[in-house]
């Protein structure tokens, strides 16, 4: 199967605008929650959360920012999440491709989770380092990936996520750590530059 891109995402999500069922499923809620732990208590001023799909994960991440950028590739999700939040004056929508239009920042929360194996090797080192431009001192990056291989990614979810991890480590200070069988979330906290 080819790796999937924008207008793949875009079209999955014209034929079911929830096709992995963010909503309801009980591991979609698990993973959700380890992430969030992975967030900390504190509130931040502002957030950034890269490929927020129907922004289910959004809403949740909207409790714990002051302002939360909420980006995605795909036009159909984005209506989605905005007609879902409707009313959360804290949240601003972008269509965005990464890494090409990756915000600039300061973020003091960057979240990324599910995004990094459906990059190339190149756009995904380019996405680390404008991900680390973009934290603010002292700021925190969440990463959530699947494990295990699946037929649309552009490099093994696996690979993708421990090439994330190292090179984040490289700058930035492990605060939370978490592994499960079919996932990985991991939390940073800023300490350098790119």
């Amino acid at each position: 199967m080819k790796p999937i891109n924008p207008a793949g995402f875009e079209q999955k999500f014209r034929q079911n605008i929830d096709p992995w069922n963010y909503t309801a499923s009980p591991f979609e809620r698990f993973k959700r929650n380890v992430l969030l732990r992975a967030c900390g208590c504190r509130t931040y001023g502002r957030g950034l959360e890269l490929a927020c799909a129907i922004g289910e994960t959004t809403r949740y991440l909207s409790r714990r920012c002051l302002r939360l950028l909420a980006v995605d590739s795909s036009p159909t999700a984005l209506a989605e999440a905005k007609r879902r939040l409707r009313g959360n004056s804290k949240v601003t929508f972008r269509l965005a491709k990464l890494p090409e239009h990756m915000p600039h920042g300061p973020f003091d929360l960057i979240v990324a989770s599910e995004i990094v194996y459906y990059l190339s090797p190149h756009a995904l080192d380019e996405l680390l380092c404008r991900l680390d431009a973009a934290a603010a001192p002292n700021g925190r990056i969440v990463i959530l990936d699947h494990t295990r291989p699946f037929a649309d990614a552009a490099q093994p979810p696996a690979r993708a996520h421990d090439v994330t991890r190292l090179r984040l480590q490289k700058t930035m200070q492990t605060i939370f750590r978490e592994r499960h069988r079919r996932f990985e979330v991991v939390s940073f906290r800023k300490r350098g530059r790119c």
